[in-house]
């Protein structure tokens, strides 16, 4: 082991020691329990168990569906859910499709995005690419 290892290992024992005996943690366990039980899972299977999801956890179920569903010609995502998201729900929307471009419930949409329903409507003038849980994945129709 390298001595610089060695002095960032002993850099953040006295760190995490100075926090505990600063302020002693209350609830460590529930912490602890939650990286045990997912620390081997996959990316999208932390975040759903994770805080990140726990606004809208189907909403983040959708928006899994379709990132794996996306066809490689999509040029953005317009999304339009069946109720208000809220702010961290638009920015794990932005994040979950990047780096391609992706919008919560625009105006309009530009010409060849596709558009992504959160609930079971299907407007009219739209063809399906995929039906997914939750909801589904629209092309605009020739």
């Amino acid at each position: 082991m390298t001595a610089r290892r060695r002095i960032a290992q002993l850099a953040a024992a006295a760190l995490a020691a100075y926090f505990v005996a600063s302020d002693p943690p209350t609830d460590l366990p529930r912490p602890i329990a939650f990286l045990r039980h997912y620390a081997s899972q996959s990316l999208p299977v932390r975040r759903l168990g994770g805080s990140s999801t726990d606004f809208d956890r189907p909403y983040f179920i959708l928006l899994e569906w379709a990132r794996r569903k996306l066809p490689p010609s999509a040029r953005g995502l317009a999304v339009f859910p069946d109720r208000e998201i809220p702010g961290r729900g638009v920015y794990l929307t932005l994040y979950e499709f990047a780096p391609l471009p992706a919008v919560v419930a625009p105006a309009r949409i530009p010409p060849g995005w596709l558009a992504l329903v959160y609930g079971p409507r299907r407007p009219p003038g739209w063809r399906v690419v995929a039906d997914l849980p939750g909801g589904a994945l629209l092309d605009p129709a020739p």
